[in-house]
């Protein structure tokens, strides 16, 4: 049984983290701001310890209380419901720090497991502040005599059901079911590396079963492998929805810095043993029958 302390619990990956290893027979305590909504782990609150925490001291308090074996960090702001850059910089780098304070205090090694980006920093405030932090924590680590052992998960585009409307993969699949009449689009050239949620979980697994294989300060790169243009994606949507929607390609410039390819090396994850099991037409089905098919 691994003693796990979640971060970002309510969210799409933390709430899927959490329900695949309180499954697993683990001790799950999940530390939450005050004000975090639990609609996503409702039904898990009998099977884990929950900690609201306002304040540098109280999450100081509670990893001294849990005293985790492994800290697992995917809370974060994207940076899409207004907030300023302090409030980005506060969630994606200070509050990283303060639980990497608080690992170093305890008398124990810790294996930290963080969830970060494969954007690059100049895309945007998100991926800056995100490789702030894992730079950051990646140094502490390898400086020694922290106790931390940092692990940087470079996450490619994660998509699944129940995921947020303001996600890419969950607004064209809705757009297209919906029927909406136009959905504005860029060209779509850009290729991305897809990876269905339950993929991502059984890798963090698969990472957190194999630490002793890794250094005090290593990245390990997440995504299926294979990169599919973002045009063959939004057809695909349309063909298996059957959708009206006019697909309007390049009518949307592509963002300042866009990156045009972006697939992960997923060699050193799969010679620890992992492969994805979701095909992107398969995953995409499964969004569908559980998102919009009543």
């Amino acid at each position: 049984m691994k003693n796990i302390l979640l971060t970002g619990a309510t969210g799409f990956l933390g709430s899927a983290l959490a329900h695949h290893w309180v499954r697993a027979g683990h001790k799950i305590s999940v530390l939450l701001r005050p004000a975090s909504a639990t609609v996503r782990i409702e039904d898990l609150m009998n099977s884990i310890q929950l900690y609201r925490c306002d304040g540098d001291d109280e999450v100081l308090s509670t990893i001294g209380k849990v005293a985790p074996d492994y800290i697992v960090h995917t809370a974060c702001s994207y940076g899409r419901a207004g907030e300023n850059l302090i409030d980005i910089f506060d969630a994606n780098v200070r509050f990283g720090l303060l639980l990497l304070e608080g690992a170093s205090r305890l008398d124990k090694q810790v294996v930290f497991l963080n969830t970060g980006t494969i954007l690059e920093s100049s895309v945007s405030s998100y991926a800056m502040t995100k490789n702030s932090f894992s730079t950051l924590g990646a140094l502490q680590a390898g400086w020694g005599g922290s106790g931390v052992q940092f692990i940087n998960v470079a996450l490619q585009h994660m998509y699944g059901p129940g995921d947020d409307k303001s996600k890419f993969t969950t607004y064209v699949i809705g757009s297209c079911f919906d029927n909406v009449e136009h959905l504005r689009l860029t060209s779509g050239v850009q290729e991305r590396d897809f990876i269905y949620v339950e993929d991502v979980v059984s890798a963090y697994d698969v990472i957190l079963s194999n630490v002793s294989s890794f250094a005090c300060a290593e990245e390990i790169e997440v995504g299926c492998g294979d990169a599919v243009s973002v045009k063959n994606f939004v057809e695909l949507v349309h063909s298996m929805t059957a959708s009206q929607t006019l697909l309007e390609f390049g009518a949307v410039p592509y963002r300042a810095n866009e990156a045009m390819l972006l697939v992960a090396d997923t060699s050193r994850l799969r010679s620890l043993g992992w492969t994805p099991k979701i095909s992107l037409r398969v995953g995409v089905q499964k969004i569908i029958e559980k998102d919009y098919v009543r």
